[in-house]
């Protein structure tokens, strides 16, 4: 039995009362106490247990008889970085696996947070630093990189990767077979029908591509992915003065002005959310390309939707993503080494000592 366990955040009363559950169960620590950053918080309680102070206390912590858990998982950027932070201390992580969770055939590194009525399936793979919440689902052979989290509810189908920091919000259900690249985020309640690269977020049903605003354009987003784009049929207008002047009378129409710039922002025209739905349907019937709603609002000028039709043909077509990245293979070889491990509280045990 270890003397302390520290938990790190205390924005998380659930990672306090799942710390609680497991040592009510399994006797693991003398004494379970909650550090954050937050001084304003020192000396309240959560659910019984104090707020001692910052994460600066565990630099007198004892390696030795002292564990940590990185409760922290409102992003996964956050959690990255606070897992940085309690590292430099030298305290080793623990993970916080419920009791109640079945883990026969999963293959998990340490440090990691599965919370009650989660559901594995055989072959699964969850890889440092992650975090599962309450009723999610993990389909067979499916491989959850570093610090991603995923949030209640949320359904991964089978042979799913998530690579290193993905956020897959409440509800959001993915479907099989699909990669999601580093640090992107799905959202709440959205269906996830195609790969979705890094940084990028992908949202609805069925889930479109978001810009990553820390990008300059999406194609800058794909470029850093490493994708390659299958470009549609060429379109069916004949130049591109044609395509423009089609353009440029279907704004007339809409916006019910005579006359406005290649460059002016159809919103500073007066275009709104209907009028951006009327423009998307008559667009359709002039662009040969498959165009998604959201194209409206990333390409709001004649001149930049032109661009964005001449250079890459469609940002939402179907995007192909590489799969023999080092990361990968490392999930899938793990993956295919998962061996059945005997009773799901004895290897919970285990992880958490």
């Amino acid at each position: 039995m270890k003397s302390t366990l520290f938990l790190c955040g205390a924005g998380n009363a659930e990672g306090v009362r799942l710390a609680l559950r497991i040592n009510e169960k399994q006797k693991n620590w003398e004494k379970i106490v909650i550090c954050d950053d937050d001084l304003t918080k020192k000396g309240k309680q959560i659910l019984g247990i104090e707020i001692i102070g910052p994460f600066e206390i565990l630099r007198n912590a004892d390696p030795e008889t002292m564990e940590v858990v990185n409760l922290i998982a409102r992003t996964t950027v956050k959690r990255h970085a606070a897992y940085e932070k309690i590292k430099s201390y030298g305290i080793p992580f623990v993970s916080l696996i419920d009791p109640g969770v079945e883990m026969l055939g999963v293959d998990y590194t340490n440090d990691i947070i599965i919370y009650p009525n989660v559901t594995f399936s055989a072959g699964a793979f969850i890889d440092q630093g992650s975090v599962v919440f309450t009723g999610a689902v993990i389909g067979h052979g499916c491989a959850v990189g570093k610090f991603c989290v995923i949030a209640p509810g949320a359904v991964l189908n089978a042979r799913i990767v998530l690579e290193d920091g993905v956020y897959v919000g409440t509800n959001a259900s993915i479907l099989p077979d699909l990669k999601i690249g580093a640090w992107a985020t799905i959202g709440l309640n959205s269906g996830v029908v195609q790969n979705v690269p890094s940084g990028a977020t992908s949202m609805g049903v069925p889930a479109e591509l978001i810009l990553n605003p820390k990008s300059q354009t999406f194609e800058k987003n794909l470029i850093d992915a490493n994708l390659e784009i299958q470009s549609f049929d060429k379109p069916c207008y004949e130049s591109k003065i044609d395509l423009q002047e089609s353009i440029v009378k279907i704004w007339k129409q809409l916006l019910n002005v005579k006359d406005f710039n290649e460059n002016d922002n159809f919103f500073d025209l007066g275009g709104q959310s209907l009028l951006a739905v009327q423009l998307y349907e008559k667009l359709k019937q002039v662009v040969d390309h498959k165009l998604t709603l959201i194209d409206i609002f990333h390409y709001p000028t004649v001149r930049s939707f032109i661009d964005f039709i001449e250079k890459k043909d469609n940002i939402d077509s179907e995007v192909s993503l590489s799969l023999d990245s080092k990361r990968v293979t490392l999930f899938r070889q793990r993956l295919a080494r998962s061996k059945t491990k005997g009773n799901t509280n004895d290897a919970n045990s285990q992880e958490i000592e």
